[in-house]
């Protein structure tokens, strides 16, 4: 965080992406291209997924807001079957991996 005297705090990254270098800059030249969807869309790591070992092959992510928060939940691929939106495709837009459930 920036501590300047104006009172405005700036968060600035501590460690910019340092593998996939040429993946990013690819990804950042399509986002410049396409000025008018910068809002609707972001590059998500799947980090997290893979620290929990999340296998998408069976399991879907679900989301829900409550208040403040997102929640996610991760159940059987079988099992969800309420309305919903796909919030993140896998990289060739073949099958979802993270739904949002619709408002009933």
């Amino acid at each position: 965080m920036d501590g300047s005297s104006s009172g405005k705090q700036v968060a600035v990254m501590a460690c910019m992406p340092t593998e996939d270098v040429e993946f990013h800059e690819a990804i950042k030249e399509v986002f410049r291209r396409y000025p008018e969807v910068q809002d609707k869309y972001a590059l998500a790591s799947l980090d997290l997924e893979n620290e929990m070992k999340i296998n998408f092959d069976e399991k879907v992510g679900v989301s829900r807001i409550e208040g403040g928060k997102i929640i996610t939940e991760f159940k059987e691929r079988k099992s969800v079957i309420r309305a919903r939106i796909c919030l993140k495709w896998n990289f060739d837009h073949t099958e979802c991996l993270h739904w949002k459930e619709l408002e009933e």
